[in-house]
C-alpha cells in the first residue's frame, strides 16, 4: 500500500512546474523536474537512497537538494546497465560525498553500536528537483522559494513514512519543517538549534542538525545528532 502511495506521489511531482522558469538578478535558477520520469525516479533518485526499500524507516532525514541533474542521470545509467541490488550497493559505496561520509560518521558514532551505515534511513530533500547546472552549492537556484515550494510533498513523504524522528540537515530543511508543523523560525541555524533543539510535533520528534560539513566542532554536532537515539530506545 505504501509504495502504491509513493507511485501517486512521484506522479504529482511530476506534474508540478513552480521551479521551472525561474530568474533571479539576471540568472537562470530554473530546477529540472527529475519526476517527469517516472522510471528514473522510482528506480535510483540519488546515490543517498533508494526510496522505496525505505518506506518503513524510524529515522527520516532531509538534506538541502539532490545536486545537478546530470550527475543524478550519470548514476542511472550506470545501474542500468546491470539493475542488481548487487551493483547498487557496489554504486553508492563508490561515492564520495564528504557530506555523506561525514553524515555517516556522526550517526554512526553517536549511535552505541545501533547502526553500522546509513543503508536503512530514508534520506530526502527539502527541495525535490534537480540543479540545471553542474554545481552543488551557488547561486543557480532558489533556495528559499523552492523549499516552501516544495513543503507539501516533504509533508506528504512524512506522512506515508511516518517516522519516529525527522531529521533536518542545514537550515533550509529546517525552514520546511517550520511550515509543515507551524513553528517560528530564528534567523539562524545556531538559533535554530539552541532555541529548538528538539521539537516534538503531532507525534513527531524533531531534531534540527548542523549540516555535516559545517565549520562546526565535531563534538557539538555528536551532541545534536544523539538526541536522535534518546527516542529510539
Amino acid at each position: 500500500m505504501k509504495k502504491q502511495k509513493f507511485d501517486e506521489l512521484i506522479k504529482e511531482m511530476g506534474a508540478c512546474s513552480f521551479c521551472m522558469n525561474l530568474q533571479s538578478r539576471g540568472r537562470d535558477n530554473s530546477l529540472f523536474n527529475i519526476y517527469k520520469d517516472f522510471s528514473f525516479a522510482k528506480e535510483i533518485p540519488s546515490i543517498w537512497t533508494d526510496w522505496y526499500q525505505r518506506l518503513d524507516a524510524s529515522i527520516f532525514v532531509i538534506g538541502q537538494d539532490w545536486g545537478p541533474y546530470l550527475d543524478m542521470k550519470e548514476l542511472n545509467s550506470r545501474y542500468q546497465q546491470e539493475p542488481t541490488p548487487e551493483n547498487w550497493k557496489k554504486l553508492i559505496e563508490e561515492e564520495k560525498s564528504q557530506t555523506k561520509k561525514r553524515l555517516t560518521k556522526f550517526l554512526v558514532e553517536s549511535s552505541n553500536g545501533k547502526i553500522r551505515d546509513i543503508n536503512s534511513i530514508y534520506i530526502t530533500n527539502a527541495i525535490m528537483c534537480a540543479r540545471k547546472g553542474e554545481k552543488y552549492r551557488g547561486d543557480d537556484i532558489n533556495l528559499k522559494y523552492s523549499t516552501l515550494c516544495c513543503s507539501k510533498f516533504l509533508k506528504k513523504q512524512i506522512e506515508l513514512v511516518k517516522p519516529k524522528v525527522i531529521v533536518s540537515l542545514g537550515y533550509y530543511p529546517f525552514l520546511s519543517l517550520s511550515k509543515i508543523f507551524d513553528f517560528v523560525l530564528p534567523k539562524t541555524l545556531a538559533e535554530c538549534i539552541e532555541k529548538y533543539p528538539v521539537i516534538e510535533k503531532d507525534n513527531y520528534v524533531i531534531i534540527p542538525l548542523y549540516h555535516p560539513v559545517a565549520q562546526v566542532p565535531n563534538e557539538k554536532q555528536l551532541a545534536q545528532v544523539s538526541k536522535i537515539w534518546e527516542y529510539l530506545k
